[in-house]
């Protein structure tokens, strides 16, 4: 989705394109055909006090047109985006940047347009398009953002029924295959592909395995006792847990940096999970994953995109998850088809207990966590865009 850039002066790409007095000249029907086109346009003139929310001169007529312009396409919903430079510190910069989208959507509504149409989000400094080094790369920065959205119920719809069935099943289980993306420092897209078994039971008990060409692991928690075990190196490690499911998923991703396959799907809240900063949400109709007539869902934020498709009948399960990087150059991707869904009495026996059949090694939790990577040695986390 394109960006409209409303700021006081053009943005990073047109001002190395074209610094002349034509290129600062707005229209009402210029503003119209970029939102209509969903394409960028550069509109001097919506000025805030420095370090303070309030609209300087001017913006009195921009914000007229706005509304105008939106009046005359009532179903359309709009993002509002404001951003800082990177003078002062973060978390002002933040405060500051909702205050100001906050102001903005507030004059739109008094200029008649609906609240639920309009979304006011605050970037702060963290999505910079020029160098805060320069005056003029500031001045780029400091910028507002009219995103036109799509805000589609019946997406959300079907997201909740998915997720409501899926916290309602005692037990399930399936088989998944999966791709994670790389981008080489020399753009070139690489996908490392893994398959594996996901058997669950609710509240407390979950078996996962992951076998790839670098990573071959499992994973078992029987509400007591969680155990990671890196069967390429013959290696494991148990860590005393006590919980359910979603504490146990919080616990590996922000403690052990060791996601769950498809962590999100397996939550009681799947719903609050995945739509935690969407913005623009859109139903695509029916598409096929394995054989089964599926919805197809979209759903974008500020750091990714990520595409959905729902099975349809009286088990809507996920049967395909595609998540795409925004902030990452090369926009990189990851993915799970999910297959062998099955729920209730289908669901194979497990006890969720290690037997240490092969005897494994036990190590720390530290040492082990290298091999439990789906990424080779050789691989070096580099910078976003």
């Amino acid at each position: 989705m394109a960006l409209l850039i409303l700021s006081a002066t053009p943005s990073a790409s047109s001002w190395a394109q074209d610094t002349s007095a034509s290129n600062l000249q707005y229209s009402r029907e210029a503003l119209q055909q970029a939102l209509q086109t969903k394409e960028q346009y550069d509109m001097p003139g919506l000025r805030f006090a420095i370090a303070k929310s309030t609209l300087r001169a001017g913006a009195e007529q921009l914000l007229d047109d706005v509304a105008a312009v939106l009046m005359k396409f009532p179903d359309w919903s709009l993002r509002i985006v404001v951003h800082t430079d990177a003078s002062g510190d973060a978390e002002t910069n933040q405060r500051l940047s909702q205050e100001r989208a906050d102001i903005i959507k507030a004059a739109l509504v008094k200029r008649g347009i609906a609240a639920d149409k309009l979304m006011a989000s605050g970037a702060g400094q963290t999505m910079p398009v020029a160098s805060n080094k320069t005056a003029e790369g500031r001045t780029l920065n400091r910028r507002v953002e009219l995103i036109r959205v799509t805000d589609s119920p019946e997406a959300k719809k079907l997201l909740k029924s998915m997720s409501d069935y899926l916290a309602s099943q005692k037990a399930l289980s399936f088989s998944y295959d999966s791709n994670l993306q790389v981008v080489t420092n020399t753009d070139q897209k690489l996908g490392l592909s893994s398959s594996g078994t996901v058997n669950l039971s609710r509240p407390d008990r979950v078996h996962t395995t992951r076998s790839g060409g670098f990573v071959d692991t499992e994973t078992m928690f029987d509400g007591k006792t969680l155990t990671l075990l890196g069967k390429n190196v013959n290696k494991y490690t148990q860590v005393e847990m006590h919980g359910t499911i979603d504490q146990l998923i919080d616990e590996l991703k922000d403690k052990h940096g060791l996601p769950l396959p498809a962590a999100d799907l397996l939550m009681t809240n799947a719903y609050e999970e995945l739509m935690k900063g969407v913005y623009d949400s859109k139903d695509l109709g029916s598409g096929f994953v394995n054989g089964k007539e599926c919805d197809s869902l979209a759903f974008r934020k500020d750091d990714v995109d990520f595409q959905i498709w729902v099975a349809q009948g009286e088990q809507p399960y996920p049967c395909r998850l595609v998540i795409t990087s925004s902030k990452v150059k090369g926009g990189p991707e990851y993915s799970i088809q999910i297959r062998d869904w099955k729920s209730g009495d289908g669901v194979p026996a497990d006890d969720f207990a290690f037997k240490n059949t092969t005897n494994a090694e036990k190590a720390d939790v530290n040492d082990l966590k290298r091999n439990l990577s789906e990424m080779p040695d050789n691989f070096v986390m580099g910078d976003g865009k």
